[in-house]
């Protein structure tokens, strides 16, 4: 991925280009965390003892579609759900097919680790630059799902013993996937104020931290960072 970041500015909120770029990023978060509750509510089905944590899980995550749907409405932005569910398509499918598998780690690799490490980081670097409206919401979405990891991280811990292989080979088919979606937005988040290179680097060091929680020592967990990023050249 060469960007030149160099030439990043203050976010123009009422910018063609910035109005433009946030209704692709809009679409992104809105779909995203429509299909988080989706996945949470299939978790909720497939792990009864935790049913009703998974559901209030899922609920937050709609939430949170509901809410940045608003944000971009303050902006007077439609969301481009189209494009998302473009992008979103094959990581979606990976966790069905993994649902459908029975491969409980799989799911929460998936969904608990790769998409919620994402989202951890790329709010973070949102804060910053989003507007009076969407900065609270912002802030509280990541307390939220810090949560959605947390649940994750202690599952496939306790697990571990059982999980590693099968959480490896996921992570590695999970993460181009995921690295791919922000190859695709990286000029449109460019255009709202945010560092692609800077989230990248967010995203790697929060997912390598989840992978060690979970059991990996850190040089297995660099080795599928690293095996993920290979795969993207």
């Amino acid at each position: 991925m060469v960007l030149n970041t160099s030439s990043l500015q203050p976010p123009q909120f009422k910018s063609s280009i910035y109005l433009s770029a946030y209704s692709r990023i809009n679409g992104m978060v809105v779909v995203g965390e429509g299909l988080a509750d989706r996945h949470f509510r299939l978790l909720a089905r497939a792990i009864p003892e935790d049913q009703q944590e998974l559901e209030r899980l899922a609920a937050m995550e709609g939430r949170h579609a509901s809410d940045f749907v608003g944000c971009g409405r303050n902006l007077g932005v439609k969301p481009d759900v189209g494009l998302a569910r473009q992008l979103f398509a094959p990581l979606h499918a990976l966790f069905l097919e993994r649902d459908r598998a029975g491969d409980l780690a799989g799911c929460l690799v998936i969904q608990g680790l790769v998409v919620e490490c994402f989202a951890v980081a790329a709010y973070r670097h949102y804060l910053p630059v989003a507007d009076a409206y969407a900065a609270p919401i912002t802030a509280a979405v990541i307390a939220d799902e810090g949560e959605h990891l947390g649940y994750a991280e202690r599952w496939l811990r306790e697990r571990f013993a059982a999980v590693e292989t099968s959480a490896a080979a996921i992570a590695k088919r999970a993460l181009p996937i995921t690295l791919s979606i922000l190859q695709s937005l990286a000029a449109d988040l460019q255009a709202i104020g945010m560092d692609p290179i800077e989230l990248l680097a967010s995203f790697s060091e929060l997912f390598q931290q989840a992978l060690e929680t979970i059991g990996f020592e850190p040089p297995a967990a660099r080795r599928i960072l690293a095996g993920a990023a290979a795969a993207m050249v």
